[in-house]
């Protein structure tokens, strides 16, 4: 855990705490002076009564006592609510509101900030958790592929040429390419970084949410190899694009790095340097944050330090296949078979120095596995189940209807659940 998560757990604790401080010695000294006063009045011949001073400092040593077995009671209160919320598992949960949701089939979900982004290849829609419409965007694309970023989100036609960018509020700008689209992210801002099929070459291009020309890289097979992924930072300065070529007979990989943060557009000089990885494939490529590149491999992943001069920062190892993968900014996930113990799976998870946090066995079936608000979540059509990133399954059931989206809310153990007909609000318990 970092310094800032501690000081803001710390201050939760504190808020728990609050009601303690009406029995705060330092804020309350009007009342043990009256104790003291009323139990030291002179006798009839003008001396302290000591009698009544030893009364009242008993009364002073009682009350020290009883706030200091209340604090300890209510640390205790706290402490042990907090352990039991943090490492019970639960098995049953509550539907707290449900909304009529009739979605055509092959409807996409993404949590947008606070609202639900529902895309088909008819249209996107922007609704809140209760599935009130919010605004409304149609298009016809064969295949619509999502890139997210914060509260920023573009849509593409993959193979095609159509590009939306929106957020929340609705849409910044669509545009057009000239070329097919094999891979696109969004910035924060609504740059888009786009991988495009140039017949012999590849070029990748930037642009704005309306489609000018920020930056464009020119690249062959012959030079770079076939890009596999790629990845830009929230504000769009540097691009990470995962290769694979082969030389000597031999498949090998090229992370290349590439800076846009004070070139223009007419400058085709953008490369910072590239990384080579013989013999290792890298289908995926991510950024934890605006330094630090993540390339998820078929045997293993690679940190690496995007800087002046990119290097590596750490690499893992594996000796299963890797079935699934799930990452937020402070892990990277791994599920793999688990062939050789009575559990159908095993789950790994791990820091971006390369230590292992986790490794926890299950046989819960899934589809899908994510990564949000720190608690690792997996479910399919049938059953939800969620575990935190120091191992403790939260939450495992199957639901009463079909599941097409699972995700976690803001507030007290609640999450939503999109099915075939409804979206639910549910606390577990």
């Amino acid at each position: 855990m970092n310094k800032e998560k501690w000081k803001e757990r710390m201050a939760v604790l504190k808020e728990k705490l609050a009601f303690l401080k009406p029995w705060d010695m330092d804020e309350d000294p009007e009342d043990d002076l009256e104790i003291q006063e009323l139990h030291t009045q002179p006798d009839s011949a003008g001396r302290p009564d000591e009698g009544k001073t030893d009364t009242g400092r008993w009364f002073r040593s009682k009350k020290i006592y009883l706030r200091g077995g209340l604090a300890v009671l209510a640390v205790l209160v706290v402490g042990g609510f907090y352990f039991y919320n943090r490492s019970h598992t639960f098995t049953e949960y509550v539907v707290t509101s449900t909304d009529e949701c009739l979605d055509i089939d092959g409807t996409e979900y993404v949590m947008l900030g606070k609202s639900v982004m529902k895309y088909s290849p008819d249209g996107v829609f922007c609704v809140n958790t209760h599935n009130e419409a919010n605004w409304s965007i149609a298009y016809s694309m064969q295949t619509p592929v999502a890139s997210v970023c914060e509260k920023t989100m573009a849509i593409v036609e993959q193979q095609g040429n159509q590009v939306y960018v929106l957020n929340e509020e609705g849409l910044l700008g669509n545009f057009e390419t000239d070329w097919p689209i094999l891979k696109a992210r969004v910035s924060a801002q609504g740059v888009v970084a786009l991988v495009l099929d140039e017949e012999d070459a590849t070029v990748i291009e930037l642009r704005s949410s309306t489609g000018e020309a920020i930056a464009a890289v020119k690249t062959t097979v012959a030079d770079y190899g076939y890009p596999l992924d790629i990845a830009i930072t929230s504000n769009a300065s540097r691009m990470a694009v995962s290769f694979l070529g082969v030389s000597g007979g031999s498949l090998n990989s090229k992370i290349a790095f590439f800076d846009f943060s004070s070139a223009s557009v007419s400058d085709d000089s953008h490369l910072a340097g590239t990384l080579d990885y013989p013999g290792r494939v890298f289908p995926q490529i991510y950024y934890a944050d605006s330094s630090t590149a993540v390339a998820l491999g078929d045997t293993g992943f690679v940190v690496l330090r995007d800087g002046s001069a990119p290097q590596e920062r750490a690499s893992v190892e594996f000796e299963d296949e890797i079935i699934s993968t799930f990452w937020d900014e402070d892990y990277v996930g791994f599920v793999f078979p688990n062939d050789a113990s009575d559990s159908k799976y095993r789950m790994e998870l791990y820091t971006y120095q390369g230590r292992r946090r986790l490794q926890e066995e299950f046989d819960t079936d899934f589809e899908q596995v994510k990564m949000e608000r720190g608690e690792i979540l997996l479910y399919d059509a049938k059953n939800c189940t969620v575990y935190t990133a120091w191992g403790t399954k939260r939450f495992s059931s199957d639901y009463e209807k079909q599941v097409n989206y699972f995700t976690k809310l803001p507030g007290f153990r609640s999450y939503l659940i999109i099915s075939n007909d409804s979206m639910d609000h549910i606390r577990i318990s």
